[in-house]
């Protein structure tokens, strides 16, 4: 029996991090996006995406990251609903075996619900995301 999980790699100011495939409906790049005022800090606005608004997370404003949004766009469904998550590029897929290690305490803190755990592709480590997580 086959015990890997593929995760998807992206790239954010430079930084890894991971998001499960199971999640992942689309990788592309953002078209207009059309700003909502209604949409708190973090949204960029919404699109459309196959006939249905979709909100855009700019994850850099999620992860206090500086820098302008970025210019790949992975579209993930999650259980608030589908949305569009800015990213700088998705790198590659890893599949693997092994298990996400919770977060180190004292690391980041407990409330931010967004991050899922750590993994080791090669010699880094990648921070898996909670896609259920990043929406308020």
């Amino acid at each position: 029996m086959d015990d890997k999980t593929r995760y998807l790699i992206v790239s954010i100011e430079g930084e890894s991090f991971a998001i499960p495939i199971t999640s992942l409906l689309e990788i592309t790049v953002p078209r207009n996006i059309q700003k909502d005022q209604k949409l708190s800090e973090i949204f960029e606005g919404k699109l459309d995406y196959r006939g249905k608004m979709i909100p855009v997370v700019n994850l850099k404003k999620v992860l206090k990251l500086p820098g302008n949004p970025g210019g790949g766009l992975i579209v993930v469904k999650s259980s608030k609903g589908v949305l569009g998550l800015l990213v700088d590029t998705a790198k590659e897929l890893l599949e693997t075996s092994q298990k996400p290690v919770p977060m180190p305490r004292g690391v980041l803190n407990p409330s931010l619900n967004y991050y899922a755990g750590i993994l080791r592709n090669r010699e880094d480590l990648v921070v898996l995301l909670n896609e259920d997580g990043l929406l308020p």
